[in-house]
């Protein structure tokens, strides 16, 4: 048996591809028909700036390449390159937008609990979950519940617990974790979790404080263009996600779908950005952002002597 064992490792071993030199992968872009118009450019940007997976990524926003056969078709490799830096600077570009919306909604949160309100989490460190303590506010004299208790249990509990226990040594929370028995109200919670669990945060809320939330717009299904949504806002979510792990946001897919439709991670998070911001802070971003997005092209373009226009980001290629 344990013969039999060593051989199957043997196996499995020989049948992972070896990496190659950058040399050789230059060598199988150029049988791949990829003009190597500057291979010293190319060279240098696979060694020290990103990978040759990350750069070959954007190889399906290229207007001749053939997916089947693998085939750049004389495209040229400081298109590639071009697309990658035009990604990183759109990137970051986007990223602060992400952070504020972000910021606003963690804000609006907090604010949401009035003086009449009491949403508090007991932390329990056994069954590793966060429970509701206190939570009640009050809507037109009549006490009613702020957090709706079925959802909590079921989709927040156990990442909530997880977000508060990571910073147990930020002062905020050892001070209610030493001085109230783990019991943490809502509006200091707010500041110590995730994006994610921020979300889902949103997710819980009574349909009372919902429409309070949302100022009386719907949340889940959108009747207007520029009407903020559930799917908007995990749409951002993502794409702030793919941005801080530096992945690549033009051409690929989205898992949202927006009236039957697939759109890149890109430009659905670019369309929630707008959406968003313009409920929260009264400011309509469409024309801004996409003003911003063609300087960036066109100063790619100058240094690159590349040719690509809005177009190439759109959505015409997704995968």
């Amino acid at each position: 048996m344990k013969r039999e064992g060593i051989l199957y490792v043997r196996k499995w071993y020989f049948r992972i591809k070896k990496s190659r030199t950058i040399e050789d992968r230059i060598d199988k872009l150029q049988k791949r028909h990829l003009l190597i118009d500057d291979y010293h450019l190319l060279y240098n940007y696979i060694k020290n700036v990103n990978t040759y997976y990350h750069i070959t990524g954007y190889r399906f926003l290229l207007d001749n390449y053939n997916v089947e056969e693998d085939d750049y078709h004389n495209h040229k490799c400081t298109e590639l390159i071009a697309l990658c830096e035009l990604d990183k600077k759109i990137s970051i570009m986007l990223f602060q937008e992400t952070r504020k919306i972000e910021e606003s909604l963690r804000t609006r949160l907090a604010n949401l609990c009035g003086q009449d309100d009491m949403v508090t989490f007991k932390l329990d460190d056994i069954h590793k979950i966060s429970l509701l303590k206190d939570n009640y506010c009050l809507v037109n004299n009549s006490t009613e519940k702020f957090i709706a208790e079925d959802t909590y249990n079921r989709i927040l509990s156990k990442t909530l617990y997880d977000d508060i226990n990571k910073t147990r040594e930020e002062p905020a929370i050892k001070h209610y974790i030493n001085a109230y028995n783990g019991i943490i109200p809502i509006w200091v919670a707010i500041n110590f979790i995730s994006f994610g669990t921020l979300i889902k945060l949103i997710d819980c809320l009574t349909t009372v404080k919902l429409n309070e939330f949302m100022e009386g717009k719907p949340y889940k299904k959108p009747k207007g263009l520029m009407i903020p949504s559930r799917v908007d806002l995990k749409s951002i979510h993502m794409l702030r996600n793919k941005i801080s792990h530096h992945s690549n946001i033009l051409g690929k897919q989205s898992p949202y779908i927006v009236k039957g439709k697939f759109y890149s991670i890109f430009f659905l998070g670019y369309i929630s950005i707008c959406h968003w911001s313009n409920f929260l802070f009264n400011e309509n971003l469409t024309l801004p952002l996409r003003q911003k997005i063609d300087e960036i092209i066109e100063e790619t373009n100058t240094e690159y002597n590349t040719k690509f226009d809005f177009s190439i980001i759109h959505n015409r290629k997704i995968k």
